[in-house]
């Protein structure tokens, strides 16, 4: 009896895990992308991996920010012809900010995030991909005093998922990261999170590494599909059909045109980050370097210092501004004083958000046999794993191993 088989739309982080995962449950595998593997958001992140990770962008008070987020210079953007299009994602997102909306997301990020270094051990192990993940910790500085811990909330919240954290002040900030300009007041080292050196390559290896475990890695654009009643029969692939058994949807920013297309909109925004990668920049820190105050992280990479952020609203199709990544060198400059910017790469990528920053995971709810896995904003690498094998897990039939309820598709109606 042949194996049964597995459709996995998109060859980001996510739908790589998803399909190396597959496989460990048996079944053949299918991975398909519009692009080159792992050339969408995922070539762009920052690397870090966070246990860690469970306070939400949005919690009460956050609007009082808003003002200096939105300067010139600041780190969110909305491109005047786009803001009244992005205005319902934004009331919903208001919406998720209040203390008992911020506290089921911090819970949910915990829960998601938790496995993340043990899940990547588990599939990396005994592959190239393996010496891409390091266990280092991460730090978070700022200017301003008793500030990189950040609100009494978001101290709260990693309180309540035994999140390790270690305070320190000037001179263990010096002590810690010598690279730093010396203005850095506080400092919040977060030990047991780590790090990924190059995640372009990370997500190339595993997919790779599925190739020869006999996954079928194919370059084409899924726009629509053939059902059934409760089934999806086929995936239209440039304009042909394909018959599919099970199709997995992680296609990241374009998810929402096609989880429509199977009787769930869902308010997905390409959410877009810039980045810089300095070649050779003279100093770097030893670890990840998150700048708490312009909302922006400094990763040491194999192939560089990468310098990632900013949040901008312009849709999906609009043209890069990188007036944003030129405002990264600038702060780059003033983190890391005498470093060396005569080999600067910068690229743009579109993060798949959602309003209540939480990934939809989960069986689309119209449709026996597809199952969506997409939306993680600023969280895909740290996410990836873990959602990978909750694909698997429940595309075989089984309980997830953590609770999914939050991540319901049909959350938002």
């Amino acid at each position: 009896m042949s194996a049964p088989q597995v459709t996995v739309v998109g060859a980001g982080i996510v739908g790589v895990c998803s399909a190396a995962w597959l496989q460990r449950e048996g079944f053949k595998v299918t991975l398909i992308d519009a692009g080159p593997v792992g050339e969408g958001s995922s070539f762009g992140n920052a690397g870090n991996l966070s246990p860690g990770a469970v306070v939400p962008y949005m919690i009460p008070g956050f609007w009082k920010e808003l003002p200096g987020w939105l300067a010139q210079n600041g780190p969110l953007a909305v491109r005047p012809g786009y803001f009244f299009k992005v205005l319902p994602w934004l009331l919903t997102a208001v919406k998720s900010s209040s203390q008992e909306a911020a506290l089921k997301t911090s819970r949910a990020m915990h829960a998601l995030h938790r496995g993340t270094l043990v899940a990547y051990d588990e599939l990396t192990r005994g592959t190239a991909a393996a010496a891409l993940i390091e266990h280092c910790g991460q730090l978070y500085v700022s200017k301003q005093p008793n500030a990189a811990q950040g609100s009494a909330l978001a101290q709260r919240m990693r309180e309540l998922a035994g999140v390790k954290c270690m305070l320190l002040d000037h001179m263990e900030i010096r002590e810690l990261e010598p690279a730093l300009a010396p203005h850095f007041k506080s400092g919040m080292l977060l030990p047991d999170n780590g790090r990924c050196k190059n995640p372009h390559e990370l997500v190339r290896l595993i997919a790779a590494e599925a190739e020869r475990n006999g996954a079928t890695v194919l370059r084409g654009k899924v726009t629509g599909f053939q059902t059934n009643g409760k089934s999806v029969t086929s995936i239209v692939v440039d304009g042909q059909a394909q018959a599919v058994d099970r199709v997995v949807i992680a296609t990241g920013a374009t998810s929402g045109r096609l989880s429509a297309q199977l009787g769930t909109p869902l308010p997905v925004e390409a959410e877009r980050g810039y980045h810089i990668t300095i070649g050779d920049p003279g100093v770097t820190p030893r670890i990840p370097v998150s700048n708490v105050d312009a909302k922006f992280v400094c990763s040491p990479m194999n192939m560089g210092l990468r310098i990632a952020g900013t949040a901008e609203f312009a849709g999906h199709d609009a043209p890069p501004n990188w007036r944003r990544a030129e405002l990264l060198e600038t702060q780059a400059r003033a983190m890391f004083p005498g470093i060396r910017m005569e080999k600067v790469t910068r690229w743009m990528g579109r993060r798949p958000s959602l309003p209540d920053g939480l990934p939809v995971l989960g069986a689309a709810p119209n449709y026996e046999n597809a199952f969506f896995a997409f939306g993680n904003s600023h969280f895909g690498m740290s996410a990836g794993p873990v959602m990978g094998k909750v694909v698997a897990e429940r595309v075989a039939g089984r309980a997830a191993s953590i609770d999914i309820a939050p991540f319901a598709p049909a959350r938002f109606g």
